[in-house]
C-alpha cells in the first residue's frame, strides 16, 4: 500500500469521525428541543385542556420545585458526581422554614436563612465525604440522605405543619410575569444565573474540566477538592430553595415530602442531555427543558386520568431509557 493511499484513508476516517461528532452534537443540541415541540403538538392535539393558559401555568408551577433542585443535581453531575440526598434536603428545608414561621412565629427571611444554612451544611458534608475523604458519591450521598431525612422527621415528629404566612401564598399565587407566579420566575432566574456561571465564569470552566478529565485537571493545577465541595454546597443550597418553594406550593409539610425528588431531578438532567457515563457533558439550560418534558408528560397523564402508580412506573422507565440512550451516544467515546 502506498503512502498516498494510506493518507487518503486516514483523511476519510477523520472526515467520518468529524461527521459523526457533528451529528452527535446536533442530536444533543436540537434533539431535546424537537422532542419538547413534538410532545406539545401531540398532547395539544389529543387533549382540549392541555394548551389552555391555566394548564400551561400549572405545568410551570408543578415543575418549579424539581426544576430548582435539578440545577444543583446538574452541577454535581457536570463535575462527575451524583447527589442522592436532594429529596431529603428538600424535606429538611421545608420542616425548618415551616416550623420557624408557623410554630415559632419568626420572620420568613430568618426561616429562609436557617433552612438554606441547614441545606448548605448537608451539601458541605457531601462535598467533604466525596472530595476529601474519597467516598464514592452514591454511598456518601446515600448516607446523608438518611441523615437529612432523619433530622427533618425528628423536628417534625408526627405533626402536619400548615403554613399560613402570606409570603408563601404569594410565591405560588401572585402572578408577576406572563401569568406566571413568583416561584416560577424564581426558578427561571436561577436557571439563567446558573447558565451564566457555568458558561462565563472560571468556576464553571473548572466544573467542566474536573468532570471531563480529573487527571488532566489535577495536572493543570485545578483544585479537585475545591470544585467538588463547591458544587455539592451549591446543590445543597438549591435543594434548600426548592424546599422553601415546596412549602409555598402545598402550604402543608408532612414526613413524605421530598420523597423520590432526587430521582426526578436526575431524570430531568438526563432527559436534558447530561451523561451518567462521563462528567463535563451537557448544559444547565437543557435540564430546564428536561424538567419541562417530564412535567408535560406527568400533566398529560393526569388529564387523561392515568393511575399515579403507573405514572411512577413510567418515570422509572423514562430513567432507564435515558441511561440507555446515554450509553448508546457516549458509552464508546
Amino acid at each position: 500500500m502506498t503512502v498516498g493511499a494510506t493518507s487518503v484513508r486516514a483523511r476519510r476516517a477523520a472526515d467520518r469521525a468529524a461527521l459523526a461528532d457533528r451529528a452527535r452534537w446536533l442530536a444533543e443540541t436540537l434533539g431535546i428541543v424537537a422532542v419538547a415541540g413534538a410532545l406539545v403538538l401531540a398532547f395539544g392535539l389529543t387533549s382540549s385542556q392541555f394548551l389552555l393558559a391555566e394548564n400551561v401555568r400549572n405545568i410551570f408551577v408543578q415543575i418549579s420545585v424539581v426544576g430548582v433542585a435539578a440545577i444543583g443535581e446538574t452541577l454535581v453531575m457536570l463535575a462527575g458526581g451524583l447527589d442522592l440526598s436532594v429529596g431529603s434536603v428538600v424535606l429538611l428545608s421545608e420542616v425548618i422554614s415551616a416550623d420557624l414561621t408557623a410554630t415559632h412565629h419568626l420572620a420568613w427571611p430568618v426561616a429562609l436563612l436557617a433552612a438554606l444554612g441547614a441545606a448548605g451544611g448537608i451539601g458541605l458534608l457531601n462535598g467533604v465525604l466525596v472530595g476529601v475523604v474519597g467516598i464514592e458519591p452514591i454511598l456518601a450521598t446515600l448516607g446523608t440522605l438518611l441523615v437529612a431525612a432523619g433530622l427533618g422527621q425528628l423536628i417534625l415528629g408526627l405533626r402536619y405543619l400548615q403554613v399560613g404566612n402570606p409570603v408563601f401564598n404569594d410565591l405560588a399565587v401572585k402572578n408577576v410575569l406572563f401569568n406566571l407566579p413568583i416561584m416560577v420566575v424564581v426558578m427561571l432566574a436561577l436557571y439563567a444565573l446558573a447558565a451564566f456561571v457555568v458558561r462565563m465564569t472560571a468556576f464553571g470552566r473548572m466544573v467542566y474540566a474536573v468532570g471531563g478529565n480529573r487527571r488532566a485537571a489535577r495536572l493543570s493545577g485545578l483544585s479537585l477538592v475545591g470544585v467538588t465541595v463547591g458544587v455539592y454546597v451549591v446543590a445543597g443550597v438549591l435543594s434548600g430553595v426548592a424546599g422553601f418553594l415546596n412549602v409555598a406550593q402545598t402550604g402543608l409539610v408532612s414526613q413524605n415530602d421530598g420523597m423520590g425528588m432526587e430521582f426526578q431531578a436526575i431524570i430531568a438532567a438526563l432527559v436534558g442531555g447530561l451523561s451518567v457515563t462521563a462528567g463535563g457533558v451537557g448544559r444547565v439550560e437543557r435540564t430546564l427543558l428536561g424538567a419541562l418534558i417530564v412535567g408535560m408528560m406527568t400533566n398529560y397523564q393526569t388529564i387523561k386520568g392515568i393511575d399515579p402508580s403507573f405514572q411512577q412506573a413510567f418515570l422509572g422507565g423514562l430513567l432507564v431509557a435515558a441511561i440507555l440512550a446515554d450509553r448508546l451516544l457516549r458509552g464508546r467515546q
